[in-house]
């Protein structure tokens, strides 16, 4: 294993001591260049107004050495006052548990389940879905624009958990605060078919 250059040791620790929240990623906070970036950097938007981020791909010292540096080997990676967090799984894992708020000194999220309405007919083709995948939970991931997606993976220790209709929706904290009040339907259009959502107040989303 290569051993890290002494000076990009350095500028590592120099950012380390200048920012209190530093993340490593590809890309920047509004354009990552990576999945796994963008869901790390979407986390800390959640939660903070403002963070360090560093583009490894304009610096492929940096990119190297960092993997180096905290011995992780993947991109992005999260400092809090100079220690090393993780990569995006974890980071996800820590905010929907609330052990990254806490890190971060932050309140606990709101763990209520979210009031949702399922019609009749949605519920009828989620679980058709639902059973040609067996074992899993349905997931609904809502971001800050509204734009809604679900998908079908393991249930979390930490989801919350939201039923309606007799249907287990899983939801992260920011996700299931922005859930409240929705209605979730299934509707035929001349694009297709699928389902769609509506927000308290709007005309459909």
């Amino acid at each position: 294993m290569s051993t890290i250059a002494p000076a990009t040791q350095a500028r590592i620790e120099a950012l380390l001591r200048q920012h209190h929240v530093v993340l490593f990623m590809k890309g920047t906070r509004q354009q990552p260049m990576c999945g796994f970036s963008a869901a790390a950097s979407n986390v800390l938007n959640e939660l903070l107004p403002d963070y360090h981020t560093v583009n490894v791909l304009e610096d492929m010292e940096l990119r190297e050495g960092i993997k180096q540096f905290g011995n992780w080997p993947t991109i992005p990676q999260l400092y809090i006052g100079g220690e090393l967090v993780g990569g995006a799984d974890i980071i996800r894992q820590m905010y929907a548990s609330g052990e990254l708020q806490q890190a971060l000194g932050l309140p606990p999220p709101d763990r209520t389940p979210p009031a949702i309405t399922v019609t009749d007919k949605a519920v009828e083709a989620i679980r058709a879905g639902m059973a040609e995948s067996p074992g899993m939970a349905l997931h609904l991931e809502i971001g800050p624009d509204h734009k809604a997606g679900f998908q079908l993976a393991p249930a979390g220790a930490d989801d919350i958990v939201s039923v309606a209709n007799g249907l287990e929706i899983h939801l992260d904290p920011a996700s299931a605060q922005r859930a409240r009040g929705i209605i979730i339907d299934w509707v035929e259009t001349v694009q297709g078919a699928g389902l769609s959502l509506s927000y308290p107040g709007s005309a459909g989303a």
